[in-house]
């Protein structure tokens, strides 16, 4: 159980089992370390449109 470490970036619009896959091999598991990281360096390591991963770290941050 890893309740301790926030809410999983899963939660957010948008990223479903496969992104939320993608995001943990890259090291961002929470919404807060979703929140915190580069648009551009995401994409980059996940293999995803920049203005995809941008959203998505706009909803983190909103979340």
């Amino acid at each position: 159980d890893d309740d301790d470490v926030g809410p999983g970036v899963e939660n957010i619009t948008g990223i479903g089992p496969a992104y939320a896959e993608r995001l943990a091999e890259v090291g961002i598991e929470t919404i807060e370390e979703l929140a915190a990281a580069d648009a551009g360096d995401v994409a980059e390591r996940t293999s995803v449109g920049e203005k995809r991963a941008a959203t998505w770290i706009e909803r983190a941050n909103e979340f």
